[in-house]
């Protein structure tokens, strides 16, 4: 991010919003001519000298520099004031501390707006990406999985939607971790609506990262495009929970075609939401059996011992033959034990019925039982 003025940061804007400039082309111009606005000032003439420029993009960044026109000029005006007023950052394809990772990718974008701490952009995290609408499974699992990140000093990487998105970011945070979140709306716009406590957090102690302008609402086309920022800031994406139509199987795909590593949790065969990621891994992805694997995996060392209570398996899926009642309780269950009472209340059943069904449960290696009553439920660790 290089100090610009305002004047600077007003050409910068301007140039990219000459369609058909993208992040080769804003370098190539700028190599050529040593800034934004000396390529504005140039001739359509002296910039098709710039290999990769066509006559009708070299025109068009002419027209741009003799007489932008009245709503570009404004609407450039009031975005490098919001930029001020905000403190956002503007970290150009240019620029010395543009992510390498994020720059070596196919389509890179020639602009990111960041607020908060834009260190985080130097060293490439791991995305963790999934459902909008986890299972109590696949909840557990992300949790573990982001602390488990956490716990090895790697940024967790998301996209800050409902679900697994959310739940990475939080456990980074609660956990005094790093994470940064790629929007597909402007920086300063808080979507989903009810992630505002969540939006502010990582503001202040992570990074929020979009391609779009300030202030831009949110928009279905933006989202796939955003997926492959949160692929390219990553050196790893694993994919927790997921259906078969849903973003974070688009980001997988963008990660294989730029070359990261794609991991995928087991999920239950008989669930839509485990569908996806069960999918990738019959396509090759790796599989995550669980936390000391995924550690060894990515590279992070051998396996760290574990605070006490801070339980790191990977939840047992629920059997094919469990019966309906069976897997509310198992999907009620957590890792951290809670007593037989306290989950009675919460299934709204007697402690005497649910205590016979947490003994079968428990002799069929799906529940773990704990001094005091209370219960588990088990990890492929266990």
């Amino acid at each position: 991010m290089s100090d610009r003025s305002f004047e600077e940061l007003g050409d910068l804007l301007a140039l990219c919003n000459v369609k058909g400039i993208g992040a080769a082309r804003l370098a190539a111009l700028v190599e050529a001519f040593g800034s934004p606005g000396a390529v504005l000032a140039a001739n359509p003439s002296e910039l098709e000298t710039v290999q990769g420029i066509p006559s009708a993009i070299a025109l068009a960044i002419a027209d741009m520099g003799r007489g932008r026109t009245d709503t570009v000029r404004d609407a450039v005006m009031r975005q490098c004031e919001r930029i001020v007023r905000t403190n956002t950052s503007v970290i150009a394809c240019i620029d010395a501390d543009y992510p390498p990772h994020l720059l070596e990718t196919e389509d890179p974008p020639q602009l990111l707006f960041a607020q908060g701490d834009t260190g985080l952009l130097a060293i490439p995290g791991v995305a963790v990406v999934g459902t909008r609408r986890p299972s109590e499974y696949g909840r557990h699992i992300t949790e573990a999985i982001a602390a488990t990140l956490v716990r090895h000093g790697v940024t967790v990487i998301s996209g800050m939607a409902r679900g697994v998105d959310s739940i990475a970011h939080t456990v980074a945070l609660d956990r005094d971790g790093l994470t940064v979140a790629a929007l597909g709306c402007g920086v300063d716009v808080v979507y989903p609506p009810e992630a505002r406590n969540l939006h502010a957090r990582i503001r202040e102690h992570g990074l929020l990262v979009s391609e779009v302008w300030l202030g831009a609402a949110p928009d279905r086309i933006n989202f796939p495009r955003r997926n492959r920022i949160i692929s390219g800031l990553s050196r790893a994406v694993i994919v927790t929970e997921a259906p078969r139509a849903s973003g974070a199987l688009i980001t997988a795909d963008v990660a294989l075609r730029q070359g990261r590593d794609v991991y995928a949790v087991p999920g239950d065969i008989t669930r839509r939401e485990a569908a996806g990621a069960n999918e990738l891994i019959a396509d090759g992805a790796r599989v995550v059996r669980d936390m000391d694997d995924l550690v060894i995996s990515l590279g992070l060392g051998t396996r760290v011992p574990t605070p006490e209570g801070d339980q790191l398996g990977l939840p047992v899926s629920a059997p094919a033959d469990l019966s309906p009642e069976e897997r509310v309780v198992l999907d009620a269950l957590a890792l951290e034990p809670v007593h037989v009472d306290a989950l009675a209340v919460k299934l709204g059943r007697k402690s005497e019925e649910l205590l016979t069904s947490l003994t079968l449960m428990e002799m069929r290696g799906l529940a773990v039982a704990h001094a005091g009553s209370r219960y588990s439920r088990a990890t492929m660790t266990s």
